[in-house]
């Protein structure tokens, strides 16, 4: 046991994490028999090691680490041996928890707030009404921040602007921990808390979800879900819990927190959530749909991966396979938030909800979203001009399901449509260009010609456009080559006062909505910056769209001729990322080849050898590989030996090496 002591002293955590480690296996092995004399004194003073024999040196404080320690082995103590502990340690143990939740070490304040509820699971509700007033006014008092406090710190920064440069994480006092000891005492505490909750305790968890700090708002929604949690699930009732009678308050709370902008906070918020419906019987679900299931919607394509997952996974628990009919029964309440959060100021937010309004055209029945058409069009627009690339691609992709479903309500759309998909489909982003070919594609469906000749048009005017690329294509070559010149912004800079401060990886409004900048604040906040699109990658568009088209029958006449334009674009090398557009059309062709069938390519199927020659000897992997993979394509299409034949024709050399390198490609 000294040695256990020892480590749990220790200032270094490690050996902390190994004391608490061997202590567990010693209570295991010892059966909860173990005296717990060396943690009562442990915790009270600090430690002397004389001969096995443990005394109090009072002259000398208790040092942070030392104390963290103790409180995680009185944790451990209680799981392990609560049957056999004196009444002495448990009222030793509870005197710790509440004196350490004020220390000015927060992992003291949070092994405090652990031991509380490590000590509510064997003791029920007795530890929170004994630490009631205490806990309750530790939070109050730090909800409200000092102005004193406030006017010290404004004081050493020197400057009428101050305001601005308060940090949104900065700390508020005990305020986290004090929540955190909280919920540790509600989860542990379990059904019979129910008796202790009033509206004293509900206010003061609700006030805690507008603060300022976010992490308070974290931690207070988890302190919901552990308050929704104490129930086992679905036996909720108007009797039972007041988990119910406070329903509409928990749905308001809920609702503004799965539309936090911090990922952390829409975390917390998802988790409550879930508890809170998930606790409810089916049949009351109803009365908090319309305010829950919007949010609950649109975080399903949020782009943080955890909020994402779990919303996704609470969507199938609640609904099963019946999530569509859910959607069609409150359009009137999802419609209108879908819109509200195309326009926020949070540009991730923006992109989910474009993606939520396109599977309104895909997966909801039509008739139910017809009437809200022209509504959802609009917003679409909106964000077609965004300066965040992923929500323009969004948008776009919307857009063309919305038409290819809704041709009639959209007609009257397509001309301010149109120039935004051609804009797309010239953008300096792959996948912004691929998007945009599929959405044309969809529109020609739906309208044929003369939409279809105009497009066919535009398609022969963008394969040309590689013939005016200069030799140096290189990435922000419009930029400067200057050093540039750091420094901090002035405090009179009317773009750095008065705005909203984000911290660093937040997802702050870095990119104005519909093309527009929004001035916020925080680091690297100035994004309003989109590069002009090269000629190479007007053809590369030009070409994905190319291939989408080869599957509309109305146009395969048209695009037969244009098939040597692509060929052609293959031998135009004088530009650096010639090989990004030659990777493009060798992963196109063999897609291209099948849809215009075997007997109409025939003679242009020679004029793309001396590329794939070309792109097999190249040092770019992906260029290589897609080569390989076209050359199978045309094996498969042509036939092995025919497609030897037509090698040994073009370039014998050729087929030497292909034979050497890649003999699987060809059936070999």
């Amino acid at each position: 046991m000294d040695s256990i002591i020892q480590s749990l002293s220790s200032h270094k955590k490690l050996d902390r994490d190994r004391g608490i480690e061997a202590l567990s296996r010693h209570l295991k092995a010892n059966s909860g028999t173990e005296n717990e004399s060396p943690l009562l004194i442990l915790i009270k003073g600090k430690v002397e090691f004389n001969d096995s024999e443990y005394s109090i040196n009072p002259e000398e404080s208790i040092p942070w680490e030392q104390l963290h320690g103790a409180l995680q082995a009185l944790s451990l103590y209680i799981d392990c041996c609560s049957e056999t502990c004196s009444p002495e340690f448990f009222t030793t143990a509870t005197n710790a928890g509440q004196q350490y939740l004020t220390h000015h070490e927060t992992r003291v304040r949070t092994a405090a707030g652990q031991l509380l509820g490590a000590l509510a699971k064997f003791r029920g509700t007795s530890v929170y009404l004994s630490c009631k007033s205490e806990l309750l006014s530790g939070i109050i008092v730090c909800l409200e921040r000092h102005e004193e406090a406030d006017n010290k710190i404004k004081e050493k920064l020197n400057g009428d602007t101050s305001e601005s440069v308060f940090h949104d994480t900065a700390g508020w006092g005990n305020l986290e921990t004090n929540m955190k000891a909280l919920e540790c005492i509600i989860t542990n505490t379990g059904a019979e808390f129910d008796d202790c909750i009033d509206s004293a305790l509900l206010d003061l968890v609700f006030g805690s979800l507008s603060h300022t700090n976010r992490f308070v708002r974290e931690t207070g929604y988890m302190v919901c879900c552990a308050l929704v949690s104490i129930h086992p699930l679905n036996e909720q009732s108007e009797n039972k819990g007041h988990i119910w009678s406070e329903g509409k308050r928990f749905a308001d709370v809920l609702e503004r927190g799965l539309s936090d902008n911090w990922s952390q906070v829409r975390m917390a918020a998802c988790c409550a959530t879930r508890a809170f419906l998930l606790g409810i019987p089916v049949a009351g679900r109803d009365e908090f749909y319309p305010q829950i299931l919007p949010p609950l919607c649109l975080n399903r394509y949020y782009i943080a991966e955890g909020v994402r997952i779990h919303c996704q996974t609470t969507w199938r628990m609640l609904f099963s396979v019946t999530g569509v009919k859910a959607v069609e029964l409150h359009l009137n309440s999802i419609v209108p938030f879908y819109i509200l959060q195309s326009e926020a100021d949070n540009h991730a937010v923006r992109e989910a909800a474009c993606a939520c309004i396109a599977e309104l055209a895909t997966k909801v029945g039509s008739d139910p979203v017809r009437v809200h058409v022209p509504t959802l069009i609009q917003g679409l627009l909106v964000c077609f001009e965004d300066d965040s690339w992923p929500v323009r691609d969004a948008a776009c992709t919307a857009c063309g399901n919305f038409v290819s479903v809704f041709a009639e309500e959209c007609r009257a759309y397509i001309d301010r449509l149109m120039p935004l998909f051609y804009m797309n489909l010239e953008d300096n982003i792959p996948s912004v260009r691929q998007g945009a070919a599929i959405a044309i594609s969809n529109i020609v469906r739906a309208y044929l010609s003369p939409l279809s000749n105009d497009v066919v048009a535009k398609l022969s005017e963008l394969l040309d456009a590689v013939d005016g690329q200069e030799d140096d294509s290189t990435l922000y070559s419009d930029l400067s080559k200057k050093p540039a010149v750091f420094g901090v912004a002035m405090a009179d800079d009317p773009a750095h006062t008065n705005q909203v401060m984000y911290s660093c990886g937040s997802l702050a409004p870095k990119m104005g909505r519909g093309g527009k900048a929004l001035g916020a604040g925080g680091c690297s906040a100035s994004h309003h910056f989109k590069r002009p699109s090269q000629p190479w990658e007007r053809t590369d568009g030009a070409v994905r769209l190319f291939m989408e088209l080869s599957d509309v029958n109305d146009t395969k006449s048209d695009l037969l001729p244009m098939v040597r334009k692509i060929s052609s674009a293959t031998r135009k090398r004088n530009f650096e990322h010639h090989k990004h557009l030659l990777e493009t059309i060798y992963k196109c062709i063999p897609m291209i080849f099948r849809r215009l069938t075997k007997i109409k390519i025939k003679p242009f199927i020679n004029d793309f050898f001396d590329g794939l020659f070309y792109g097999l000897k190249s040092d770019n992997n992906l260029l290589k590989a897609a080569s390989v993979e076209c050359l199978q394509s045309l094996s498969l299409l042509l036939g092995p030996n025919i497609l030897k034949g037509r090698i040994e024709m073009t370039d014998y050399n050729m087929m030497l090496y292909v034979q050497d390198a890649f003999p699987e490609t060809i059936g070999m």
